[in-house]
């Protein structure tokens, strides 16, 4: 109090009004800055207070971000790489009588475009007409055997840079020419050395390589597959692909096509991608393509730009539109409750600077100059703490978030936040230390709570919750926009207020019991006697650090318990469709291969009918193997009463009546009255299932023994697909497939089943409602210090008296304990018991896919809830040990001193 003595010895009196404008320049006030700095534990709590709320506001547009990065990313991670590149193609036409170097000149239009952007772009040629109505690719070249006969199959010629380097290779020589696939060899009757003509055009056979579809062809291919895959229903194959091994020769052979395609692709690393990256790099492939275009060829007749990356963009900004809506309130809900524990820490100063203030009041400072005084002396703290807390809301993101690619303009909007952070918090703590202090000053002693503090708020909460619950009612809880499923905003809305609200209700209800509660400690001993008198003796800050606990946990088991379930839900959903962690299909007929029960399952799948109500309904029918099918296929225990295997081994048993044992799901047990395609099949329901796996349509699903089904003709019109499940990866089951005689129509893997559904967004939003709980809790934490800080004084006086008394130092602690470790405990309860209601209320409305099965499953994250309680009581040990160790190192005498 040196600088008031100075104040007064000057002649200067703080009361003095006509003198009041002077009082910024008094000692009290000029030397506030570093003043402030003389109390450590107000500091730490500015700072830590502080951080957190510029870590709540400076979170949501970097998590937004992160996450429209992230959607970007992922949903070209399964997707062929090129589907990330920046490529131009387009088309020259009317060849004929031109040159092989004029063409190759013309070929050059595009890669001029790119060059004017100073980037080196790869090239891709391909003569290949049109498409069939099926999907194949049906209009190629015609080609003639070195005999000079057509072949009836026509071919496709494409070449890429080491092309002959990215196949298997069963015979070449050196030079220029075209390479076969064998089976194209074969039927051309044509071998190396040799000449064959395309389009008019002789060109030597410089190399045959096995068929691309007898072989795991890898990333160089991935994204022209469908130039050798057979993706129709029909036995049908594509043209056969023979590749140029030079661009000269690619030339000459399209002269005499008359037609060529032309693409020109600038790799990209899509795996590091952002919004604002991608923007950039669209921009630069339509300039290039208007570049190249400025002056075309005459033959040039038209081109654009690969639409992949638009289209991964787009999806990623509605997933990012559709986090905005809950993200945004919450972030806010959490700044509000940090705001509350930064007012708090203002509070705290009033009450660390207690005297003084009494002090400063008495000589007549009103509560404006107080607060100036609690904002100067809290100013650098509050500074530092919006700095840290700007940079842990970076690390955070980087650590939990989606995506650590993130856009220029987020990182300066959580910039701006944290600026925000320390103005507005500075701000509260100021006014709150401002008020506490006056407050403190005129109070009378024994003054009971003024009538806000009695009025039940928390039920604005509840009434806000059932508002919101009564609006769900008529909503969906998830809504697709443009194919991508977005959480409803009500879905997070109502349990967080319905939490908040039941757990300040329960909080008040539980600390009314405590006086009661103190009667029945007075007969136990005397640890358990001081924790209970501690709590009854501060019934509004037992109930603040309850609900501390409480919010918390009840947030982090909502939020754990939906994006474990809804995880579950769509890798269920996923398996289901898939049947097993990925299917390789075939739409050749073939024996089923030796070599599948090493490697998985084999299914053939025909389209069927069935009687259901009076009237036919299609139907799936999954030819299986009972041997091999149960320890395969994707199950989980909810689908079904029994367990797959017994489901497996049903269809083995006796016929009844002469008909054949089958498991249908959505199908009455019974005769079904089954046909595939046009041909009946007497069959029988033995059992029944909710969800069989390899559901890939909205109708029933049959499964049946293939060993004994009739021979099903071609011209029963049952459109059989082959297909081997594996759990495996996909090279095995493809050697087997190719092994017994089929050609691989496609791979279905999980990533592009999950990429298409656009589940992230749902993920996404409740992960970071999970972040939140966990900001939650550090808010606690810091709650729980702050408690502790606040009450230090009467606790070490306690202690003080009590040990004159003969209190040992171990009872004590064990009531710090008790204290500490009560309120935890019942917290954990409260928060376990509201999470489990709001999720029984909310789960079954969290269907992330209607048209797929199954309905939304049930996850426990065991894992999770067991952490959580782990580390409440870890922290109210530390508190309790915290506690304790304070109270050792204070001195008696001046307690006793102070207290008098």
């Amino acid at each position: 109090m040196s600088e008031l003595t100075r104040s007064r010895r000057s002649g200067t009196t703080a009361g003095s009004a006509g003198r009041r404008a002077a009082l910024w320049r008094l000692a009290p006030w000029t030397r506030a800055p570093l003043l402030g700095l003389r109390q450590p534990a107000a500091v730490v709590a500015v700072v830590v207070t502080t951080a957190i709320l510029a870590c709540a506001l400076a979170s949501a547009p970097l998590f937004l971000s992160s996450a429209r990065s992230a959607a970007l990313q992922q949903q070209l991670a399964p997707q062929c790489a090129e589907a990330g590149w920046r490529t131009t193609g387009g088309s020259l036409s009317d060849l004929a009588g031109r040159s092989p170097e004029q063409v190759a000149a013309d070929a050059d239009v595009l890669r001029r475009g790119w060059a004017a952007q100073g980037r080196e772009s790869r090239r891709v040629l391909l003569v290949d007409r049109s498409l069939g109505v099926s999907g194949n690719q049906q209009s190629g070249m015609l080609v003639r055997s070195p005999t000079g006969e057509a072949v009836s199959q026509p071919a496709t010629l494409l070449w890429r840079p080491d092309v002959p380097g990215h196949v298997e290779v069963l015979d070449s020589t050196p030079g220029p020419g075209v390479w076969l696939p064998a089976s194209y060899a074969t039927a051309a009757d044509a071998a190396v050395g040799e000449e064959i003509t395309l389009s008019g055009v002789p060109v030597p056979v410089t190399g045959i390589y096995t068929d691309l579809f007898e072989t795991d062809p890898g990333a160089y291919w991935c994204d022209w597959d469908d130039l050798f895959l057979n993706r129709a229903s029909s036995d049908v194959p594509p043209p056969a692909l023979a590749l140029a091994t030079d661009e000269a020769t690619f030339s000459r052979v399209a002269v005499g096509a008359g037609f060529l395609t032309v693409f020109e692709q600038v790799p990209t690393d899509a795996a590091s991608l952002t919004a604002a990256r991608t923007r950039e790099l669209l921009d630069e492939a339509d300039r290039a393509l208007v570049a190249a275009t400025a002056a075309p060829p005459p033959t040039w007749t038209g081109g654009g730009v690969d639409d992949r990356l638009a289209a991964a963009l787009d999806g990623g900004q509605r997933i990012e539109s559709g986090l905005r809506g809950p993200v945004v309130p919450v972030a806010v809900a959490g700044a509000l409750l940090a705001l509350v524990l930064v007012a708090a820490a203002g509070s705290f100063w009033a009450d660390r600077r207690a005297a003084e203030v009494r002090l400063l009041a008495a000589r007549g400072v009103g509560p404006v100059p107080l607060a100036g005084k609690a904002a100067l002396e809290l100013g650098l703290p509050a500074l530092a703490g919006a700095a840290l807390g700007w940079a842990g809301s970076r690390l955070l993101i980087a650590a939990l978030g989606p995506a650590d690619d993130l856009d220029p303009s987020a990182t300066t909007a959580a910039a701006w936040a944290g600026v925000a952070a320390f103005v507005v918090g500075l701000g509260a703590a100021a006014v709150v230390a401002g008020l506490r202090a006056r407050s403190t000053a005129e109070r009378p002693l024994g003054h009971g709570p003024h009538w806000p503090a009695r009025v039940p708020w928390e039920l604005a909460l509840l009434g806000a919750a059932a508002w919101c619950w009564v609006l769900l009612q008529d909503r969906d809880a998830v809504v697709s926009e443009g194919g991508v499923a977005q959480v409803n905003g009500l879905l997070v809305a109502f349990p967080l207020l319905a939490t908040a609200g039941a757990a300040v209700l329960l909080g008040r209800l539980l600390t009314a019991l405590l006086p009661r509660l103190r009667r029945w400690a007075g007969r136990r001993s005397p640890a358990v006697f001081l924790a209970v008198n501690r709590l009854a003796a501060a019934r509004l800050a037992t109930a603040t650090l309850l609900v501390a606990v409480t919010l918390p946990v009840a947030v982090l088991g909502y939020t754990a318990t939906l994006t474990t379930s809804s995880r579950a839900t769509l890798d269920a959903k996923v398996g289901v469709q898939i049947g097993a962690a990925r299917a390789v299909t075939s739409v050749s007929r073939f024996a089923p291969p030796p070599a599948v029960p090493a490697v998985g399952t084999y299914v053939v799948r025909y389209a069927g009918s069935a009687a259901v109500e009076g009237r036919r309904t299609d139907v799936q029918v999954l030819a299986v193997d009972p041997g091999t099918f149960a320890g395969t296929a994707f199950w989980d225990d909810s689908f079904a009463d029994e367990p797959l295997t017994d489901l497996a081994a049903a269809l083995d048993g006796p016929a009844v009546d002469g008909r054949v044992p089958v498991v249908a799901a959505g199908l009455p047990a019974g005769d079904p009255d089954l046909r595939l395609g046009r041909l009946p099949v007497p069959a029988e329901v033995v059992a029944r299932a909710r969800v069989l796996p390899g559901d890939r349509g909205a109708g029933p699903v049959v499964l049946v023994a293939a060993d004994r089904l009739p021979e099903v003709q071609r011209t029963a019109g049952a459109a059989p697909v082959a297909e081997i499940w594996t759990n495996g990866p996909a090279g095995p089951a493809i050697d087997a497939l190719v092994d017994a005689g089929g050609r691989v129509s496609r791979q279905i893997e999980p990533g592009l089943v999950q990429t298409n559904a656009n589940f992230l967004g749902i993920t996404w939003t409740f992960g970071y409602l999970s972040a939140l709980a966990v900001f939650v809790g550090v808010i606690a934490v810091g709650g729980l210090l702050l408690y502790l800080e606040a009450r230090s004084r009467s606790r070490v006086s306690g202690y003080v008296m009590a040990r004159r008394m003969g209190l040992a130092r171990t009872a004590h602690l064990r009531s710090l304990g008790a204290e500490l470790a009560g309120v935890a405990v019942a917290g954990l309860v409260l928060g376990n018991v509201l999470a489990a209601a709001a999720v029984t209320l909310v789960y079954r409305r969290l269907d992330v896919d209607l048209l797929r099965p199954p309905t939304p499953l049930l996850d426990l994250p065991e894992a999770a809830v067991a952490s959580g309680a782990v580390v409440v009581l870890a922290v109210a040990a530390l508190a309790a040990l915290y506690a304790q160790r304070a109270a050792d190192r204070a001195d008696p005498a001046t307690v006793l001193r102070q207290d008098a």
